[in-house]
């Protein structure tokens, strides 16, 4: 234990929005704990540790683990198709769809003063984020799963409670359910490939897809 001083902040704001921050980091350690504890102690791991192992290694008391162990929502892969997906494919798949999007709000009329910002325009470029963080993603079926969960913490994420007063527009809440869209399709097409293998190719547009492998991502 240290005596270090608590972090000065240069307003109560700051130093909520700080907390709030933190809320959410502890949020998506705990989305990640229980899937994490089901691994160490199912399949072929089951025999090289065990409870006892986990505890240490986790902190946590054998009755939570134990109690963890016996969740039945959360299901441990057989085996692994990691190495069969070409994710450098699926990373352009997303850049191609949404480059292709942008391209079309690119076509449509506006006023002089700009077009407004829409929910389209929130896809492309999300779709260009993802496809980037995929290709940052280290190549390890740990990775692709956290990345899965982060995905899916995001897409939940609603207001703080610093907020409870503020209301959101239409505009506003049509833009957060359209992100937590795309978040939630994409985590599900992640997992789908390291479930499925290369066969959960057929969730993704056929069109968009031979598009993607005949440009490798980069439309002009």
């Amino acid at each position: 234990m240290t005596n270090d001083p608590a972090p000065r902040f240069l307003s109560p704001d700051d130093a909520f929005d700080r907390l709030a921050e933190w809320r959410r980091q502890y949020e998506l350690l705990m989305d990640q704990r229980d899937p994490l504890v089901m691994a160490a102690l199912s399949g072929p791991l089951a025999g090289h540790g065990g409870t006892s192992k986990a505890e240490r290694a986790s902190g946590l008391t054998a009755q939570t683990l134990r109690r963890i162990r016996t969740r039945e929502d959360i299901p441990v892969l057989d085996g692994t198709h990691f190495d069969e997906v070409d994710w450098d494919e699926y990373a352009d798949y997303l850049e191609t769809l949404g480059t292709a999007i942008r391209h079309q709000l690119e076509t449509l009329p506006a006023p002089a003063a700009g077009r407004a910002f829409t929910a389209d325009d929130q896809r492309a470029a999300l779709l260009l984020d993802l496809a980037q963080r995929l290709r940052d993603t280290e190549l390890t079926d740990f990775a692709h799963w956290q990345l899965t969960v982060q995905l899916r913490h995001e897409a939940q994420a609603r207001t703080t409670v610093l907020q409870e007063e503020w209301t959101a527009s239409a505009d506003q809440t049509t833009l957060q359910a359209a992100r937590a869209q795309v978040l939630e399709e994409v985590a599900d097409q992640i997992t789908a490939y390291r479930t499925d293998g290369p066969a959960a190719i057929t969730r993704l547009d056929a069109d968009v897809l031979a598009r993607a492998r005949s440009t490798g991502g980069e439309e002009s």
